[in-house]
């Protein structure tokens, strides 16, 4: 492979991990709920809630899975291209997997936010080359 693409594929990384590590501060203030409140004889009115506001503080802690997981798939893709490691291969298209697998599982609540990772680091991880002999 050409050195274009280990760039490219460092540059897919890099927005994936920027892209799920943004997911934590905008399930503190971004709403991702919204409804009605009708107030007795009065008008109605639109709501708005966030994940944290809806599901608690310990979302949080789910919300930084995919984190973790770009942080994980991005240190395998550098070994890989670093060291060509097979088995960092293997554990950057496992955490590519889950992350995929997160997004349909997850796809009422953040899974849609998740699929971009997931599509990121699965073309990052295409994209990586082995070193060369």
């Amino acid at each position: 492979m050409n050195p274009r693409s280990g760039r490219w594929a460092f540059g897919l990384t890099v927005a994936a991990f920027a892209w799920s590590v943004g997911l934590v501060p905008a399930a503190l203030v971004a709403p991702l709920y919204s409804g009605t409140a009708a107030s007795g004889s009065g008008p109605t009115t639109s709501t708005s809630s966030t994940l944290v506001e809806v599901n608690g503080a310990q979302v949080l802690l789910i919300v930084a899975v995919p984190a973790l997981l770009a942080a994980l798939a991005g240190i395998a893709l550098h070994r890989k291209c670093a060291h060509g490691s097979l088995r960092a291969e293997r554990l950057a298209w496992v955490a590519v997997s889950v992350l995929a697998a997160l997004a349909i599982l997850g796809a009422a609540s953040i899974g849609l936010l998740v699929l971009p990772i997931a599509l990121l680091l699965g073309a990052a991880a295409a994209l990586t080359p082995a070193p060369a002999d």
